[in-house]
């Protein structure tokens, strides 16, 4: 299983989540079963690409997101894709990874999400 985190830059495991998901710089992606670890730069629309962030993370074989934040449009297309989002309030891919490994995070709803809707 791959387990994408939005993050704010290159450190790995140390990399600090972004505080909401379509705006974060980089996106940390961790193979479960290989631990496999790769970081790939946001090309999405907000950063002047042509795809969703959604898409560019599902085209990385992403199969969960563990995120602080994103806005209704990012959960109803992760919905659509079939992926699974988690939220969390973790500062780093590590904790955040450690909670999730524990079952301890929830799941996504559309009531949480952000109520910014200048971005959504």
């Amino acid at each position: 299983m791959k387990i994408t985190f939005p993050t704010n830059d290159l450190k790995g495991l140390e990399s600090q989540l972004a505080d909401h998901f379509g705006r974060a710089a980089t996106f940390t992606i961790i193979d479960s079963e290989t631990d496999e670890l790769k970081v790939i730069d946001n090309s999405g629309e907000h950063f002047g690409g042509r795809q969703s962030a959604p898409v560019l993370v599902v085209n990385n074989g992403t199969n969960v997101l563990v995120c602080k934040a994103l806005g209704r449009k990012a959960i109803a297309k992760f919905v659509e894709l079939g992926i699974e989002v988690y939220i969390t309030e973790e500062l780093t891919v590590k904790n955040a990874l450690e909670v999730f490994n524990k079952q301890e995070l929830r799941k996504a709803t559309e009531s949480e999400a952000c109520a910014d809707s200048k971005h959504h």
